[in-house]
């Protein structure tokens, strides 16, 4: 009998700690769609997962979440694809045995109430409240994009938002002015940092400098605080043709690993996130050419995630290669490669010179670029003269904006200029020539298309199951004594440029 009484005090002890461990939201809305789907989303550095949903009846929703071991649980409360509703967000901080009430009296969800006894949170609603009236309007201008029918009115709302987006950051810039610095202040700080890098429109450089002089250096070193340094000094970002940047890297045992180890062989740089769906979906396929060249090329995965979330998700996904972290989330090497976007990829030499970069994947795309610069044999220039024909085998070139085609070899004749090409992409996927592409020459003189064999300009190539085939353009006839000649498509950002075509001695 005692044992049990006593087995039952223990079970009673930890249903009471765990229900002090337990926080609550209680919403009360008013002017929203009966049934709405509610979404709490547990924000963890870069990343936010779905920790629990909730939908709408009479007016009220609910959620009891246990806190999280830090004791702070910064969270994200979305009506995600709901009707009415901005692609924005409610931020909620809480912690263990708060009882957090959320209301509002519209759709406006970034600016709904929340009542907490959290000093994180209500320290987060002075900013909000501080531009409430502003952020409403911002939010009717979200909302009203999202249905806009023309390009023009799309620009007018977007213009719209930027110029309430300006005023905003002046009134928190205010704001933070007269507040201590804390960590919802370092948040606002961090947003203003990157304000001060991606926006050349941005007005208050000098301000937000003079809001980052009272970080004393232990605020500097934290994980925030290395962000919003290298937002307002960034460092030098290397590129194509550069040594490779490098650091401490660590693995999941906490190993401190650099890029320097790996020299010898080709390394594939990952830069990734487990919130990133690409990154997720191309991890197979980084499995595979990590065995197909094993003795060639090491693929090395680098996380942008917090520690924690980072050995969570390494966990779910069976990763064979070198799976590391500089523990500096985007203050690291993400920014001395220059990473806006993942997956972000880096194909460095055996001697640790960077060879290409780039962003994005879709399914065999990494095998592309593979064996694009692993299995394509490289080729001297060469010149011969047939009659009045000048051969020119893979001539030399200056620069190129493409990975997609080699010039193989360029004719030059009294009638006409031919440029045979190898087109290398992923198997089955199309290319396209533009019909206005040219040659120019040194002078600045153009040479217009003028026909193409395997090809029609202006119409989709697929490639054939190699992933490589020839392709030849017809240009007006370039001078016999040209020596350097470009082709380019246009102007556009996506148009061919092959720059610096060596076709003489």
């Amino acid at each position: 009998m005692r044992k049990l009484l006593f087995s039952s005090l223990l079970l009673f002890a930890s249903l009471v700690a765990q229900a002090q461990e337990e926080y609550t939201i209680e919403g009360k809305v008013e002017g929203v769609k009966e049934g709405t789907l509610v979404s709490l989303f547990l924000l963890d550095g870069n990343v936010g997962s779905t920790v629990a949903m909730d939908s709408i009846h009479n007016g009220t929703f609910y959620f009891k979440r246990k806190a999280g071991e830090s004791g702070l649980d910064i969270l994200s409360l979305m009506c995600t694809r709901q009707e009415g509703f901005p692609p924005m967000s409610l931020k909620i901080y809480a912690t263990p045995n708060a009882k957090i009430k959320v209301t509002g009296t519209n759709t406006l969800i970034y600016t709904w109430e929340v009542n907490s006894p959290v000093k994180e949170q209500q320290e987060y609603n002075n900013f909000t409240m501080d531009s409430r009236d502003l952020w409403d309007e911002y939010q009717r201008l979200v909302i009203k994009e999202k249905s806009c029918t023309s390009e023009t009115e799309c620009k007018i709302l977007e213009a719209k938002q930027d110029s309430i987006s300006a005023i905003i950051s002046n009134r928190e810039l205010k704001l933070m002015q007269k507040l201590p610095i804390s960590s919802v202040w370092m948040e606002k700080l961090n947003k203003l940092s990157m304000s001060v890098k991606y926006n050349p429109k941005f007005s208050y450089k000098e301000e937000t400098l003079a809001l980052y002089n009272r970080l004393n250096e232990e605020q500097k070193a934290t994980t925030i605080g290395q962000a919003i340094t290298v937002n307002l000094f960034p460092p030098t970002v290397v590129k194509e043709g550069d040594d490779m940047a490098d650091a401490d890297l660590f693995d999941l045992n906490g190993k401190i690993y650099h890029l320097e180890d790996f020299k010898g062989k080709y390394m594939l740089l990952d830069f990734w996130s487990s919130g990133c769906g690409p990154c997720i979906m191309a991890l197979p396929e980084m499995k595979e050419i990590q065995e197909q060249y094993k003795n060639r090329l090491t693929v090395i995965s680098i996380s942008s995630d917090t520690k924690s979330r980072w050995k969570e998700a390494s966990t779910q996904h069976e990763m064979t290669w070198p799976n590391l972290s500089d523990l500096k989330q985007t203050a690291g090497l993400y920014a001395k490669y220059g990473v806006r976007g993942i997956p972000n990829y880096v194909l460095i030499s055996p001697n640790g010179q960077i060879m290409q970069m780039w962003t994005g994947y879709g399914k065999g795309s990494l095998k592309f670029k593979m064996r694009r610069y692993l299995d394509t044999p490289k080729h001297e220039m060469s010149i011969m003269q047939r009659g009045n024909t000048r051969i020119v085998n893979y001539p030399s070139i200056t620069s190129t904006n493409t990975d997609i085609l080699e010039i193989k070899q360029v004719e030059l004749t009294d009638t006409a200029t031919i440029v045979h090409f190898n087109a290398y992409y992923t198997p089955k996927y199309w290319i396209q020539v533009s019909p206005n592409a040219k040659l120019v020459d040194e002078k600045g003189v153009s040479y217009t298309l003028k026909g193409a064999i395997g090809i029609t300009p202006g119409e989709h190539f697929f490639l054939p199951e190699s992933g490589q085939a020839e392709v030849s353009l017809i240009f007006e006839a370039l001078p016999l004594e040209t020596k350097v000649v470009n082709f380019t498509e246009g102007t556009a950002k996506k148009d061919w440029q092959i720059n610096g075509i060596k076709v003489s001695k």
